[in-house]
């Protein structure tokens, strides 16, 4: 059993994504969250601006000294919302704690390295690295070990 895509272009037409499934799996779960995440917008400040960021768009958020900070590929916007909070809006779509004051997009994870201390450090897709420290390690490794198995699912099955 394959998977197949169809691609129809109707200029009368809203977009509609239909997903049409043998049996929900975790697979199917994630494409889901990766939809539905398009359409997720965080209000960002930017020079006295405010601006409408796309969630596919934050590599990271961190929060400094009380102000919390979305880091894109190339801008830096300051938001009003508590680190928690950004975590609870934005976990079901990737974004992991990955330190006190951080949050990691997993989508945008390259890859992970043992450094001393018993931490781990994250490298994001446009070469930004990360402390992922260590109370936080068990979270990622889990995620991690679940994305592998959905891989291993996929191959199964596709």
């Amino acid at each position: 059993m394959g998977m197949e895509l169809r691609l129809i272009e109707n200029a009368k037409e809203s977009l509609q994504v239909t997903v049409t499934y043998p049996v929900m799996n975790q697979h199917v779960e994630q494409l889901i969250k990766r939809i539905k995440s398009m359409d997720i917008k965080i209000i960002g400040e930017l020079e006295g601006k405010n601006t409408c960021v796309a969630i596919e768009e934050i590599y990271y958020i961190e929060s400094l000294e009380r102000k919390t900070f979305i880091y894109t590929q190339n801008q830096v916007f300051k938001t009003s919302k508590k680190l928690y909070i950004l975590l609870e809006e934005l976990g079901p779509f990737g974004f992991l704690q990955v330190s006190k004051s951080c949050l990691i997009n997993i989508n945008v994870l390259d890859h992970v390295r043992t450094l001393f201390n018993s931490r781990l450090e994250a490298t994001l897709t446009n070469g930004e690295k990360i402390i992922i420290a260590r109370t936080y390690i068990p979270a990622v490794k889990q995620w991690l070990q679940g994305e592998v198995k959905a891989y291993e699912r996929k191959e199964e099955v596709y």
